[in-house]
């Protein structure tokens, strides 16, 4: 599914990616780079987890950050947005608005799908205008808003989660 959304953004002339590598960084970092991703900005809220990421760096140029990742400065030019909340979008309504383009966003789906999505663009102040749903290259469903395109995508990990990503 990662390679999907990533995909949505190949298109663009993006360079830098903020995001949260997780507990293996060097994975998130060769992934990112296998899609042309050349500058690092990576959170992490976690102390013992940035402790591992620190040790299993092997080359510099990346930027950790030892916070959540909602502190990120939102809407750096020629950046993605690889926003992975672990929340649902009930706690989350102030970071769905602050980013604007350019995003993947990833929420824990433990409320209905209905209400994630109503949320989701509700706190954006968007209208859908269309929605498409597609089976290829995997189940998605195309939201055209008043201000832009998305991308929803649903998926079991451990517990139910969700992604928004704006193309357009």
């Amino acid at each position: 599914m990662r390679h999907f959304l990533f995909s949505l953004f190949a298109d663009m002339e993006l360079n830098n990616i903020v995001g949260l590598a997780g507990p293996n960084i060097r994975d998130y970092i060769e992934f990112c780079k296998s899609k042309g991703y050349t500058e690092f900005e990576i959170y992490e809220k976690d102390g013992l987890t940035a402790i591992h990421q620190l040790v299993h760096l092997e080359e510099g140029g990346i930027q950790l950050n030892l916070k959540d990742i909602i502190h990120a400065v939102p809407d750096k030019p020629n950046t993605l947005y690889d926003l992975d909340f672990c929340a649902t979008v009930r706690h989350l309504k102030e970071h769905i608005v602050k980013f604007k383009e350019r995003f993947i966003m990833t929420f824990a789906q433990r409320v209905s799908k209905e209400e994630t999505i109503s949320t989701f663009f509700d706190e954006r102040e968007e209208k859908i205008l269309e929605e498409r749903t597609n089976k290829h290259p995997l189940k998605h469903t195309e939201f055209i808003t008043n201000k832009g395109r998305y991308i929803y995508v649903s998926y079991k990990d451990t517990t139910p989660m969700c992604c928004f990503a704006k193309v357009s």
